[in-house]
């Protein structure tokens, strides 16, 4: 099918486009830019790097991907910013390309990134998730499947936010959320049960996540005890075996609460 490209659009020679891309007014689209098939590209939207836009991915006006890292260690690198199958990538979005030769910031298929999220260099973004409204995330940041992250949330370089976790507005992440975790206030305040009976979890294992999470992250335990203490008394369900695959490859430690936060989430 033919793509329907605005005349005002500057595409460089080399640009790779698929079929049935549509291009807005004043876009800026690189030479080592690949857009897949059904792509919409924006008004002033600007494609630079090595960046490959997957197919059906809708870009809005005023965004701009894969420009340089703004990290001091970039010197003209070369390295690719990704983005998946599907995606909406709504109003002045920025995500920056690694910093690294070679390196890649990825976000997979079927996310959403609100308007004014920043994606710093070398993220890894999983499939289905959804970050909201000027999110900020700095460089090296890995979020998980499903996870959500409400507006003006804040994330630290090298932080991991694990799969189907959910962190409230406002947030300021300073080390990982485990996978499955409910985050407000900057404290762990328990499960997310309401993603986790979406996703059509069995009552067993909500039960099973709710105990490791309050194991891991409300009772005051060291991360090996904590460990030893899911493996010991809790359900060999795959669930627990990622939550613990996550405990172990922390680097910057665990968002954590109180006891006060155990109370509220019962």
């Amino acid at each position: 099918m033919p793509s329907n490209i605005d005349p005002r659009a500057a595409i460089e020679e080399g640009a790779i486009l698929g079929n049935d891309v549509t291009i807005g007014p004043f876009a800026v689209i690189g030479r080592n830019v690949k857009i897949g098939d059904g792509c919409v590209i924006g008004p002033h939207v600007v494609l630079s790097g090595n960046t490959t836009i997957g197919k059906g991915t809708r870009i809005h006006c005023g965004a701009n991907l894969g420009d340089e890292p703004q990290d001091v260690h970039f010197h003209g690198q070369e390295s690719f910013t990704d983005i998946g199958e599907n995606c909406i990538i709504r109003e002045y979005v920025t995500i920056h390309r690694g910093v690294e030769e070679g390196s890649h910031t990825v976000v997979g298929n079927n996310v959403m990134l609100m308007a004014f999220v920043h994606l710093g260099h070398n993220c890894q973004i999983a499939d289905d998730v959804i970050i909201a409204n000027a999110s900020l995330l700095a460089g090296r940041v890995e979020v998980g499947r499903h996870a959500f992250i409400s507006g003006q949330t804040l994330v630290h370089q090298f932080c991991r936010i694990g799969e189907l976790a959910m962190v409230g507005g406002g947030s300021r992440l300073r080390q990982d959320v485990v996978p499955y975790g409910i985050v407000q206030e900057d404290a762990i305040q328990g499960i997310n049960a309401v993603g986790l009976h979406r996703a059509g979890w069995r009552l067993e294992v909500v039960n099973a996540i709710k105990e490791a999470v309050k194991i891991a992250c409300q009772d005051g335990f060291s991360r090996p005890n904590a460990i030893a203490k899911i493996r010991a008394e809790l359900p060999d369900f795959p669930e627990i075996r990622t939550f613990v695959e996550f405990l172990e490859g922390t680097k910057r430690g665990l968002t954590t609460g109180g006891k006060a936060a155990v109370a509220s989430a019962d």
